[in-house]
């Protein structure tokens, strides 16, 4: 009987159609990942903010240069997203190897744009146009907002492989996978191939239970607590249903690992998801029973608690619950945008103090 070192390592290769990425763009991370199966990694603002913080003997010198030196005269937003670039671009060159071997079905770097952009879909496509030409395996994430939509569908046109993030429910899950598949149909009505470009949306598992959870406690709904546990499962698996009979080329992304039943009850589907660094830490000389999951549905009795007691909820969860014009006011992704934005802040000030050293 084989012995693995990780459940993760074990699950990459019983059900490989179900890739795991690593949610950090850390070199001692990502090589961390990539021993346990992993094949993808992702990025933004704030990881490479902690990244810096935690891997600076690598950034140190670098910094120096940029700051003191090739940027001598630049803004703290222009440093951050010169930083942003070079993080992005040393895991892009780390996968790419891997990105070449399978004809790029594994080995994707994402990065995401400024959030500053999520109610623009212009500076959105500008942002992601940028980015993507850092090298072939970049994959751009952007907020599944309003103008959001918009810009992937535009993105995709242009040949640029895109990820729809801060999506919470089936409403913009379904907006994502019919933004991808107008710009895929753009580029054949003109000729344009479509292989190689990869569409994918982000269903933020993790933070939706944990939205479920701020409710409750706010409203001190009364329901079992377990339940609250299961709404991102519900959402993400009847996304699934939906996607495989519509026949969507883009591919469904779990996200938001709060512990491994956000990873272990998805096994066996054809997706990709992401781990945090710290959990696959954790997950290391672990035992875990595994199983192929992707098709074990929660229990209509906690998804029926979870309508009845949460319009928040329904409104995720059934396919009209939400209009696209609708998508920059649902709480999660409020809640979510503000995160964001306020940990770009923390990357400046961070900065800040290696400029005024």
């Amino acid at each position: 009987m084989k012995v693995y070192n990780s459940p993760l390592q074990e699950a990459a290769e019983r059900w490989p159609q179900t890739q795991l990425w690593n949610d950090s763009c850390g070199m001692a991370d990502l090589d961390l990942a990539l021993s346990s199966g992993a094949c993808g990694a992702t990025s933004n603002p704030v990881i490479v903010g902690n990244v810096l913080r935690r891997e600076m003997h690598l950034w140190k010198d670098r910094l120096e240069d940029l700051i003191h030196r090739e940027m001598a005269g630049a803004t703290e937003d222009e440093l951050c997203w010169a930083i942003m670039k070079e993080a992005g671009r040393k895991g892009a060159d780390r996968l790419l190897p891997l990105f070449e071997e399978t004809g790029g079905v594994k080995g994707w770097q994402a990065m995401q744009v400024d959030p500053d952009y999520f109610r623009s879909a212009e500076k959105t496509v500008a942002h992601a146009r940028e980015l993507s030409s850092l090298s072939k395996n970049i994959l751009i994430k952007m907020p599944v907002s309003t103008a959001g939509i918009q810009a992937l569908e535009d993105c995709v046109f242009e040949g640029i492989s895109v990820n729809g993030t801060v999506c919470f429910g089936i409403p913009q899950a379904i907006a994502v996978a019919e933004a991808v598949e107008r710009g895929f149909r753009r580029r054949e009505a003109l000729g344009l191939p479509v292989e190689g470009i990869l569409g994918s949306c982000t269903i933020m598992t993790g933070r939706l239970d944990d939205y479920m959870k701020r409710l409750a406690q706010e409203r001190e709904t009364p329901i079992t607590q377990e339940y609250l546990d299961m709404a991102g499962e519900a959402v993400f698996k009847k996304a699934y249903r939906i996607y495989r009979e519509r026949g969507y080329r883009a591919k469904l992304l779990v996200a938001n690992n709060n512990s491994h039943f956000l990873w272990s009850r998805f096994l066996g589907g054809d997706l990709l998801m992401t781990v945090n660094p710290l959990w696959c830490r954790r997950m290391e000389g672990a035992r875990l029973p595994l199983r192929e999951t992707i098709d074990e549905q929660v229990d209509p009795l906690i998804v029926g608690e979870l309508l009845d007691k949460f319009p928040e909820f329904r409104s995720v969860y059934q396919e009209d619950g939400l209009s696209v014009s609708e998508f920059n006011h649902y709480g999660a992704f409020i809640h979510t945008m503000n995160e964001f934005l306020t940990g770009c802040d923390g990357f400046l000030g961070y900065l800040r103090s290696f400029l005024l050293a």
